[in-house]
């Protein structure tokens, strides 16, 4: 969940003020940007991110979103950076579903896992692609999705899980990488 990247990474968090972010495209729809955010990251590294939603949506209330994380500074291979991911979200929700995959013929790492909120009883899906920034430190991209539980197929899941990673497989991490470079981050 989005949060657990937070609670990972962000130690604070001040909005920016939104400069001519492009629209995302993933999953056949198309992402509006929302509120930027920088801060410290843990071990001193600096973040950034910028999130995307549907129309209609907002970063407080969505049911897809799309996100560019930037952690310049932080001296971790994509694939360390998702296993630590990994841990934290097994650590903090002991039934999700979670996998690494490698991106073959690059150095990224993809992480997705599928965890349970019982107090807004809610399902959430989370794809992060982890790749080296150019100047160091590590860029990520980010989808999710929420279902309602009651609403939640378990049977179509495995199919939308497939169909999601291997598009984010597929998706370039460079706007991400030219967008914070253009900010001055990576």
């Amino acid at each position: 969940m989005r949060t657990i990247v937070a609670l990972i990474f962000l130690l604070a968090a001040p909005a920016l003020s939104l400069a001519d972010v492009p629209d995302v495209k993933f999953g056949g729809q198309s992402y509006h940007p929302g509120p930027e955010y920088q801060g410290d990251a843990a071990g001193g590294s600096d973040f950034a991110a910028v999130e995307f939603t549907l129309d209609g949506e907002t970063v407080d209330d969505w049911t897809k979103l799309f996100a560019f994380h930037d952690y310049a500074g932080l001296d971790a291979e994509p694939a360390a950076a998702a296993a630590t991911v990994r841990k934290t979200v097994l650590e903090q929700y002991k039934d999700a579903s979670v996998a690494i995959t490698d991106v073959v013929g690059s150095d990224e790492a993809i992480l997705d896992f599928l965890t349970y909120d019982p107090k807004r009883d809610v399902m959430e899906f989370d794809i992060f692609k982890y790749a080296r920034a150019p100047d160091g430190g590590l860029i990520a991209l980010q989808f999710a999705q929420r279902f309602p539980a009651g609403d939640f197929d378990k049977k179509a899941f495995p199919a939308l899980r497939t169909r999601l990673v291997d598009e984010m497989v597929r998706t370039n991490v460079a706007p991400a990488q030219t967008y914070f470079a253009t900010k001055g981050k990576s």
